[in-house]
């Protein structure tokens, strides 16, 4: 009989289930050990270089700029837009050829056989690469700009051997009509990334084009859309834009250098800016700077009835095309070298001494202090006042003879308007000149002068002596201590033409948003009224016609034929003893097909107000009232 075999120890001590549980446990306890070990070789000794590779994944937020808006002339006229371009970008991260040095000769080499293909210079050079490649590496690098269409299809054809190289489109500003409103349009600049107020909001900043000057620059934001709250940015989504809008954004994930891994996360579409549309008449605006051509100058035409300006030419002038898409060094160096200073916008920001078109407003301050306009006085060609004589322009004739108020305009005639005036005083003559808007800003929506008010205060602030009798007979025919703006003066001619009311001039008729809604519109603001009374107004306005429609007018050569047409010359006498030079002057208004139109013009170192200016204004009211042909193509919508 065999012995039969023992149990194993283990099965002999425990049950057959308790077995079965304890093999499951230490199975689980197995993996549980396996997954520790797993863990610690994760976390602890390769930790750090994962932590390296999530500290090369992270988020950017690439600012998209706004589409600018667009300025119009009143006839919609387009006057400043946008235009495509097509622009050859390299995309650094897909140029990438592991070290950097490699990666930019290689960024070189393409942008080298590119520009010889397209016959251009190739603008990149290593250090230019190196700074973008150290500061925006995730924005691409733009070698060329505007590229024409051969241009691009030789570009395209001789880089497909290169990695990274793109068209991309753009746009840039242009101002389609040159160097017409040059002035009142303005330009434009690519923003400064450090200045900018939202700077910090963005990790790679592609700024905006801001205005320069002119509308582009006051309406850069629309101006007071902010007002009386401070909480409220100009330009936000609670304020009304201007033509620049808002911009959006895109989030992109770059490496830790900097490179796009993932091009697009999220993207956010700008708003783009509102339209400007101006009171400026571009038919007028042409007329009126062709008759400046050659001259130095400035010619503002109003609409008498509201102080709209249709027309405000200064020259000499400049080209706006030239100012964009870069503004070239040269060309403005050559703008501020010209001793003709064609940067000044004479209309508005020239202050000229006015000369005899400052007579009307004096004679109305000669009726208000009794003055009889049917009186006479003697003109021999000179007044002596004091220790000097003042001359007349007729005293190589022998003076004018015996002149009334309405004769003394008619002829311009100097002693009459001093006699009388030193019989009136300064007080008097200050009162209606301070209604006219003398020595005080019109308030247009760009930058203009103030001029300079004749005052015993202002006297003795600038030359720290009194007023006295030979200030107020130089006064009494627009001489000594008073100027104006061109812009001033078209405003009181258009006072004396609409029964004495002094309206701001405005420039900026609306502001349209990109689908034609009119978010503000000028609305006609009354300043002030000239100090006078209905009477008066008319016995000076007799006069001015005869300025225009006598034999012996002093603005006669502005007649016209079956135009009714009022006016006043003007020539003052500026510069030193050894160097004197004349302001000349002509201002006027006119009736036309049930509207009032008012107009100053100035030339600087003309003949005389008659000679000089008064025959510009018959040229321009004859070929602007001409019948206006019907144009073929429409002009551009400012809601599309």
């Amino acid at each position: 009989m065999k012995p039969e075999k023992s149990p194993p120890l283990l099965i002999g001590i425990l049950a057959p289930g308790q077995f079965r549980v304890l093999l499951i446990g230490a199975f689980f306890l197995a993996g549980f050990l396996l997954l520790a070990g797993k863990l610690y070789l994760e976390q602890i000794q390769s930790g750090d270089e994962h932590r390296e590779k999530i500290s090369r994944q992270s988020i950017r937020r690439i600012r998209i700029p706004a589409r600018r808006g667009r300025i119009f002339s009143s006839d919609l006229r387009l006057l400043a837009g946008n235009q495509a371009e097509n622009n050859l970008v390299f995309y650094p991260e897909e140029m990438r050829l592991g070290r950097r040095s490699k990666s930019v000769r290689y960024m070189l080499a393409a942008a080298d056989t590119i520009a010889a293909a397209i016959g251009r210079k190739n603008p990149l050079t290593e250090e230019s690469v190196i700074r973008h490649l150290n500061t925006r590496p995730g924005l691409p690098i733009t070698v060329f700009e505007q590229l024409t269409p051969q241009e691009t299809a030789r570009a395209l054809e001789s880089s497909r051997h290169f990695r990274g190289v793109d068209i991309e489109p753009g746009e840039i500003r242009i101002y389609p009509c040159g160097r017409l409103a040059a002035h009142l349009i303005g330009s434009t600049r690519l923003e400064s990334r450090e200045n900018a107020a939202d700077r910090r909001d963005f990790f790679y900043y592609v700024p905006d084009l801001v205005g320069r000057d002119g509308v582009e620059r006051a309406f850069d934001r629309l101006p007071g859309s902010s007002a009386g709250d401070p909480d409220v940015v100009p330009g936000s989504p609670e304020s009304p834009l201007g033509l620049r809008g808002l911009p959006g954004y895109s989030l992109v994930q770059v490496d830790h250098l900097g490179y796009i891994r993932q091009s697009l996360i999220d993207k956010i579409e700008p708003l783009h800016g509102n339209n400007v549309i101006l009171t400026i008449d571009s038919r007028a605006q042409e007329i009126a700077e062709s008759l400046l051509v050659g001259k130095r100058g400035a010619f503002v035409l109003l609409d008498a009835a509201n102080g709209d300006i249709l027309a405000a030419a200064s020259n000499p002038a400049y080209d706006l095309s030239e100012f964009t898409p870069v503004l070239r060094r040269e060309y403005y160096q050559s703008l501020l070298s010209n001793p003709d200073r064609p940067l000044i916008n004479r209309a508005f920001q020239g202050v000229y001494t006015p000369g005899s078109i400052l007579k009307p407003l004096v004679a109305l301050a000669l009726l208000n202090a009794g003055i009889n306009p049917e009186s006479t006085l003697f003109c021999d060609g000179g007044i002596p006042v004091g220790n000097a004589t003042i001359r007349c322009a007729s005293w190589r004739s022998g003076g004018h003879g015996e002149v009334n108020l309405v004769s003394a305009l008619e002829k311009s005639c100097n002693p009459y308007m001093i006699a009388q005036g030193l019989k009136t005083g300064l007080g008097r003559i200050a009162e209606v000149l301070a209604s006219a808007g003398i020595g005080r800003k019109t308030g247009v929506e760009l930058s203009e002068g103030s001029g300079t008010f004749p005052s015993d205060a202002n006297k003795r602030r600038l030359y720290r002596t009194g007023w006295n009798a030979y200030d107020t007979a130089l006064l009494s025919i627009g001489q000594g201590m008073v100027t104006i703006t061109p812009l001033q003066a078209a405003v009181f001619a258009a006072a004396l033409a609409n029964g004495g009311e002094v309206w701001q001039p405005h420039l900026v008729r609306q502001v349209v948003d990109p689908y034609g809604n009119v978010l503000r519109e000028r609305k006609p603001t009354l300043r002030s009224r000239l100090a006078t009374t209905p009477e008066h107004l008319e016995t000076v306005r007799k006069g001015m016609f005869e300025v225009v429609n006598s034999p012996h007018g002093s603005g006669r050569e502005a007649a016209l034929p079956g135009l009714q047409l009022y006016g006043k010359t003007g020539s003052a006498e500026v510069g030193p003893r050894s160097n004197r030079r004349l302001t000349t002057w002509f201002i006027c208004f006119v009736f036309h097909q049930g509207k009032t139109y008012a107009a100053a013009i100035m030339i600087e170192e003309g003949r005389s107000g008659g000679k000089s200016c008064a025959p510009l204004a018959a040229e321009f009211f004859a070929r602007y009232f001409q019948p206006v042909p019907v144009e073929k193509e429409k002009n551009v919508n400012p809601g599309t």
